[in-house]
């Protein structure tokens, strides 16, 4: 039993600092981003420039942890952008906040049918997805 508990202690520790070290690798800003959030991102151009600055550091502290990979497209720099802006703007406001559950984003390029299947039909259910 005490063999259990040791092994259960050790894998906490090496997930909560492998965690943290991924959070060290956080790349800076690219500059252009700043003009694709401004024609994009209403929230953002609201800010004042010191929290448009808070809100790039959190884009790219979240685009650090958690991963984001397209499903039969190619990924666009917008899309990454704007799921990163829509990852920040709810928790804004809390200064240490990270997804702690979260590592990876799929998108999708159209709606899923009843059988799960992509389907641009109106039998789509992407709108009891929130």
């Amino acid at each position: 039993m005490a063999y259990i508990f040791i092994s259960v202690v050790i894998v906490l520790f090496a997930v909560h600092f492998y965690r943290k070290a991924k959070r060290h690798s956080v790349k800076p800003f690219p500059e252009h981003w700043h003009k694709l959030l401004t024609d994009n991102v209403l929230f953002y151009r609201n800010l004042s420039k010191d929290a448009q600055l808070i809100f790039q550091q959190k884009m790219m502290l979240f685009l650090s942890e958690v991963y984001i990979d397209a499903v039969q497209f190619e990924l666009e720099e917008l899309d990454k952008v704007l799921i990163a802006a829509s990852a920040v703007i709810p928790v804004f406001g809390f200064k240490e906040w990270h997804y702690t559950n979260l590592s990876g984003i799929l998108l999708y390029p159209d709606n899923f049918n009843e059988d799960m299947q992509f389907s641009s039909k109106d039998n789509s259910i992407s709108y009891f997805l929130n």
